[in-house]
């Protein structure tokens, strides 16, 4: 059995599946990318059991062809060729031969048959969200999510959908993002659900190439369905009761500080030079109207000083300097309001004022 396919027809395809394939698999046939030739379409699927993502693309071809090979030597082979070069497929029970040009590779394949899915989806519900709305609001939240955390929960992105927004959440227990989108969505009853970290980043990837305005999010109690183009991922959920990220949120707002976002930004990059390599600690003090930031390190020490506005009081307090210039980068208006801990508050808060979308809490350290 043989075929032939562009570089150009399958390069594609291949780099949207590829993310899910691991180095190291229980199942050697996770390895592979199962290739399917039928209707004049082309399409690749890959998956590791928790994940499954599909890439389809049109082809000028009436076989109908099924067969899989090992994912990451294909891309190898293929990915500083020509778009016009032509790859011949000669497939054989075991053994698939490649040849392009005057190259010739052979590889081991599995029956196209063994090649596993993840089950059928079924009572979902969909809501249909604005492509860039979605990457934008994935891609300023998904930063807090803990990695590798005994706490699966912290290790993915939690959903709150409802009748008229979509909330997203991300926590690593030190700090948390919060965004949201307002729209109708055609809901009975509210939904949740945390997507894998894993999932999190190929779903980032897939809108980042998005053509449409518009994606449809299928929702069920194991399952995260998204359709894009001609793209779909499916992934396992995380099982586990998400924190109840409004109980940090801080409910005094006496100690709100209103600073020039770039200045403080810049300041602290400069600090961060001389931060210790274990704490990642930075010392904020205000006093007078003004921000002092003090970092030191084995090798030296750093002030920087920026205005702040309308705030007398004295406070000082540490931070991982990271975690705020990470929030920083995110926002985009000039100034941003510092709610800082007093009274009751126990945790610092960032947001750009008069503009809820996006709400950043950092957790004070000791240093």
């Amino acid at each position: 059995m043989n075929t032939q396919l562009t570089v150009k027809e399958l390069l594609e395809p291949l780099q949207t599946v590829i993310g899910v394939v691991e180095k190291k698999q229980t199942l050697p046939i996770l390895s592979h990318v199962l290739i399917q030739l039928k209707d004049n379409q082309l399409t690749l699927t890959t998956t590791d059991m928790e994940i499954e993502i599909r890439a389809s693309h049109p082809i000028q071809t009436q076989e109908e062809i099924s067969f899989t090979i090992y994912a990451k030597d294909l891309i190898d082979i293929i990915r500083k060729l020509p778009e016009t070069t032509i790859i011949e497929f000669i497939i054989e029970e075991s053994k698939i031969y490649i040849k392009t040009n005057k190259n010739s590779f052979e590889l081991n394949t599995f029956n196209h048959q063994d090649f596993p899915f993840l089950p059928e989806i079924e009572n979902t519900d969909i809501i249909k969200v604005n492509c860039q709305q979605l990457k934008e609001l994935i891609e300023n939240t998904s930063f807090s999510m803990g990695n590798q955390d005994i706490r699966a929960y912290l290790n993915g992105l939690y959903f709150e959908v409802d009748q008229d927004k979509i909330v997203v959440v991300a926590t690593d227990g030190h700090r948390l993002s919060i965004g949201e989108i307002k729209q109708l969505n055609t809901l009975t009853n509210k939904k949740t659900v945390i997507l894998p970290r894993k999932a999190v980043l190929e779903l980032t990837k897939i809108l980042s190439k998005s053509e449409h305005s518009e994606v449809d999010i299928h929702l069920s109690d194991n399952y995260f369905y998204l359709v894009s183009n001609d793209t779909t991922i499916i992934s396992r959920l995380i099982d586990g009761n998400f924190p109840n990220y409004s109980q940090v949120l801080p409910t005094d707002f006496e100690n709100t500080i209103v600073i020039d976002r770039l200045e403080f930004l810049n300041a602290l990059q400069q600090a961060s030079i001389f931060v210790e390599e274990r704490t990642k600690g930075v010392k904020l003090v205000f006093k007078n109207s003004k921000l002092n930031i003090f970092s030191h390190s084995e090798r030296g020490q750093a002030k920087t000083q920026i205005s702040t506005k309308n705030f007398d009081k004295e406070i000082e307090i540490a931070f991982n300097i990271h975690y705020l210039i990470s929030i920083l980068e995110k926002l985009q208006t000039n100034e941003i309001n510092m709610v800082v801990p007093g009274g009751e508050n126990q945790s610092c808060m960032l947001s750009s004022p008069d503009d809820e979308t996006y709400q950043y809490v950092v957790m004070p350290m000791r240093i």
